[in-house]
């Protein structure tokens, strides 16, 4: 058999426009295998449904912000490697001859980049993650 889409409309609003009235909504939508009684199954538990519908779409949505979040962080990675840091690895075994190298390490991991990766991991944690992200600039 086929596909039926269950879509559902929130935060409907009509527009008044100068060339005539429109409609703004959210659309929320998933595709099931066709029953002859899908239909009425919806209608008989609409918020059931919703439920499904809203958690699906918001899985889909998580998993692509991820997957740029994801693509953004393994391009910043050459940046972070310990031969791009521009640290000069000491040849002695002293305290003293690693401080300045651990003290340029810190200062590394405290910089620019690290906070930029930070923030891209941090994505998740925002208020209006999957559908609303402030996306940190590199």
């Amino acid at each position: 058999m086929g596909k039926a889409a269950i879509t559902f409309y929130t935060n409907v609003e009509q527009l008044q426009r100068e060339d005539g009235e429109a409609w703004s909504a959210i659309a929320w939508s998933i595709e099931r295998d066709w029953t002859d009684n899908i239909a009425e199954r919806v209608a008989a538990d609409p918020d059931k449904w919703f439920a499904m519908v809203s958690a699906e779409c918001y899985e889909v949505a998580a998993a692509e912000v991820r997957k740029i979040r994801d693509e953004l962080l393994q391009a910043s990675d050459a940046s972070m490697t310990l031969d791009r840091l521009g640290l000069v690895v000491p040849s002695g075994s002293t305290f003293t001859a690693w401080l300045s190298f651990l003290r340029g390490l810190g200062d590394v991991l405290k910089g620019k980049v690290a906070v930029y990766r930070q923030a891209l991991r941090d994505i998740p944690e925002q208020e209006g993650f999957p559908y609303d992200i402030t996306w940190p600039e590199a």
